[in-house]
């Protein structure tokens, strides 16, 4: 029923969404009743202890990947490609912490570096690690784009900084981005487009929404209309895009939008900013911009550069971009930009990234991973031919897209202010639930029906994680 697409065809990964909204197919009710049993009955630990998170912090998680329904499962081990709740039952780990957990759960290099570390001196100091430079200079050497590397705590913070930066120095003030993008949850940032923005607005006063805009994906005449709409009001400074495109992909970017992009910041002076957050380090050793084959001015990192630690982020680019911050608070530093941070860049975190990204160039790991990959979805397109599923198949690399639900893509086909498209988010938004409690239920774990990260650590159980797929679709009606 679903072929697998070019994960760079947006126009077929499109008018793929497009039939799959209407012609989406539903679990049975007999299945959806199974699963919830399973849950009530094997994972009532976990249960118990989101009843009791309920009390102390605000709706019982602290991370939306944990938004599992119809609760968040508690998990009490993660060892190479499976995670163990508290009820004892294994799961395959395809959620992989949101990408950054690359090599599997618990990698031993990184096990055995992290605690030698810790053994000898401890989480952190306060004071300078040459596993900051270590790591930096590894970046350097993979990111072209990158002259210089600024580690910072989060993406978050990372693209706050990003945005800072290129106000302070291109001396405009306004930013543009994609619709549905994701850049972290500042004031700014969380913007998404003006259909959007009052979802968005809650504790956010509107001024600071004023300076940052939003416009289509792949429309590159729609960029240049914004940019021109600005010129005389202080002008664009920068324009910032998730590198494959909106929420890890799902709705992906062009080649050819890449290339017109940076010709068009180019033209009209301003930086271009990719967020590489989930894809640096995930898709190749150079991310997204060596695929696409461009050079952004700053680029912002996380998750992986960590090596699953926390605290873990930064941003790079052009040598005089980035001397335009401040080396900590001085009297040196008064026209520099501002940035802080007492765990940033902390010994364990840094040292945990440096041993991924060697790891990954000895072990040859994405050339790995994008074979795995390729067998994995051939299997899955199979597998919803099979059961005549409607879905829409692609990936990057080892960013696996397998949607059955086409949430990210009804904004795309139904106008908000059709009287159907809440009917249309609601409908998509129960297969994307009850697909990931499925796969749970089965013994798989993936973010809350959506994304999807294939670990270098479950390349031998490629065929276990199809089997789980498989028995999934086949309740499909």
């Amino acid at each position: 029923m679903a072929k697998l697409l070019n994960e760079y065809d947006y126009t077929a990964v499109h008018a793929a969404a497009g039939d799959l909204i209407k012609n989406r197919k539903h679990l049975k009710k007999s299945a959806v009743d199974r699963y919830m049993n399973y849950f009530e009955t094997k994972c009532a630990g976990s249960k118990a202890e989101a009843e009791k998170a309920k009390l102390v912090i605000p709706g019982g998680i602290q991370h939306n990947l944990a938004n599992n329904h119809p609760w968040q499962l508690a998990i009490d081990k993660a060892d190479g490609p499976y995670l163990y709740d508290i009820d004892g039952n294994k799961y395959i780990d395809f959620l992989c912490a949101g990408g950054p957990t690359i090599l599997g759960n618990n990698y031993p290099a990184v096990q055995e570096a992290a605690i030698k570390h810790l053994s000898e001196q401890g989480p952190v100091s306060g004071l300078y690690s040459m596993y900051e430079r270590e790591l930096a200079e590894l970046i350097c050497k993979y990111y072209p784009s990158v002259e210089m590397f600024r580690a910072l705590a989060s993406g978050t913070e990372a693209d706050i900084i990003a945005i800072r930066l290129a106000r302070a120095y291109t001396g405009k003030k306004h930013i543009i981005r994609f619709q549905g993008g994701y850049h972290g949850w500042s004031d700014q940032l969380v913007y998404n487009d003006n259909g959007k923005r009052n979802t968005m607005k809650n504790g956010i006063p509107t001024d600071c929404f004023q300076n940052t805009h939003a416009v289509p994906i792949n429309d590159i005449e729609a960029l240049e209309a914004e940019i021109l709409k600005h010129q005389d009001d202080g002008g664009v400074a920068a324009f910032m895009m998730e590198a494959v495109g909106q929420d890890s992909g799902a709705v992906p970017t062009t080649k050819e939008y890449h290339k017109a992009a940076r010709e068009l910041c180019d033209k009209y002076d301003m930086l271009l900013i990719y967020d590489e957050v989930v894809t640096a380090f995930r898709l190749g050793m150079g991310g997204a911009q060596a695929i696409f084959g461009t050079k952004p001015d700053i680029t912002v990192f996380g998750k992986i550069i960590g090596g699953g630690f926390g605290n873990s982020g930064g941003l790079g680019g052009r040598r005089e971009i980035m001397e335009l911050l401040a080396a900590g608070i001085s009297a040196e530093s008064e026209n520099k930009v501002k940035v802080g941070g007492t765990m940033t860049a902390n010994p364990l975190t840094t040292l945990a990234g440096i041993t991924v990204i060697k790891e990954l160039e000895a072990k040859n790991v994405h050339a790995e991973l994008d074979k795995v990959s390729r067998y994995f979805m051939k299997g899955i397109e199979d597998i919803t031919e099979r059961y005549d599923v409607p879905a829409v198949l692609f990936h990057h690399s080892s960013i696996l897209h397998i949607d059955v639900s086409g949430l990210q893509h009804v904004q795309y086909f139904v106008d908000e202010k059709d009287p159907e498209f809440w009917n249309h988010m609601l409908a998509a938004y129960k297969n994307y639930i009850e697909f990931s409690m499925a796969l749970a239920a089965e013994g798989l774990i993936i973010a809350n029906g959506g994304k999807t990260y294939f670990p270098y650590g479950s390349i031998g159980i490629v065929d276990d994680a199809l089997d789980v797929y498989e028995r999934v679709f086949k309740e499909f009606e």
